[in-house]
């Protein structure tokens, strides 16, 4: 069984703003009719957007592959094997994004999450599988993918 999971986009949190810069460029350039400024613009807004990061996972052959997907379409990673790892454990995140004005004033914005992660030889969470938004959404998918791999749970120790 083939397993998709879309971990993270290119621009998260308040740097989404960034990526809004290149909207107004795109109406300018339509307007003064300069299709280098519309083109070039499009084209970084659509990278900003359409790109993200996503693991991968063919149950039956036993490999994954954490891998970047770039303008929504282009995939790059390699595959690895899944018997390098002995488990999986849930990890409890939290994401707290800070951005600094010219005036020094903060804005902040936190985000919980837990994170599905194979476990290495050394019984340490190495790689991202999954994020989930709550922990009874986390709970349900790391049973199932323990279930479907075949790999035992490791608690987090604190």
């Amino acid at each position: 069984m083939k397993i998709d999971n879309k971990l993270t986009s290119f621009l998260n949190g308040p740097y989404i703003f960034f990526g809004l810069i290149f909207i107004p460029a795109i109406f300018v350039g339509l307007q003064h009719s300069n299709w280098t400024i519309t083109t070039v613009s499009i084209l970084i807004a659509w990278y900003l957007f359409g790109t993200y990061s996503g693991m991968e996972i063919d149950s039956d052959k036993r490999i994954f592959k954490a891998y970047n997907k770039h303008f929504g379409l282009l995939k790059t990673g390699q595959w690895r094997s899944l018997d390098n790892y002995i488990g999986l454990t849930l990890v409890p995140m939290k994401s707290i994004y800070r951005m600094y004005s010219r005036s020094n004033r903060t804005n902040t914005s936190e985000k919980q999450e837990f994170r599905i992660y194979l476990v290495n030889q050394a019984k340490k969470p190495e790689v991202e599988i999954k994020s989930c938004k709550t922990l009874e959404a986390g709970l349900q998918s790391i049973d199932e993918f323990s279930i479907w791999l075949k790999l035992p749970v490791y608690s987090v120790k604190h």
